[in-house]
């Protein structure tokens, strides 16, 4: 194994037991930590196994090897982007009805605590 091949697989399992002790730590959501966890697996494929990126390149009709890391990390990064915009939305609208519902039941306290004031 070339020296570039052990750092990389180095770096690679080190993203890997860094971002299994953010899940263990409950500082990452095991749903987020899906894609991660996905995206160290590949980085630790590349790493074992150095022909697949000269034949990911040949089968993309790309010359230097290299550079089939770019189109990968660009859609990588559109699908992260996507994913985390649907999340976002998500949490948008439950925001907004628990706004909403917080505003009913404030009324409702304030309308409670007047008739109490009228009894009086």
């Amino acid at each position: 194994m070339k020296r570039v091949q052990f750092i990389s697989l180095l770096a690679s399992l080190g993203l890997l037991g860094i971002i299994l002790e953010l899940v263990r730590r409950k500082l990452l959501k095991e749903r987020f930590a899906l894609l991660w966890i996905l995206s160290a697996l590949v980085l630790v494929l590349f790493s074992l196994w150095a022909d697949f990126l000269q034949i990911l390149a040949n089968a993309m009709g790309i010359y230097y090897a290299p550079a089939v890391l770019l189109p990968i990390m660009l859609m990588f990064g559109v699908i992260l982007f996507l994913y985390f915009s649907v999340i976002v939305t998500k949490q948008g609208d439950k925001i907004k009805t628990l706004s909403q519902n917080e505003a009913i039941l404030e009324e409702r306290i304030n309308e409670l605590e007047n008739r109490g004031e009228e009894k009086k």
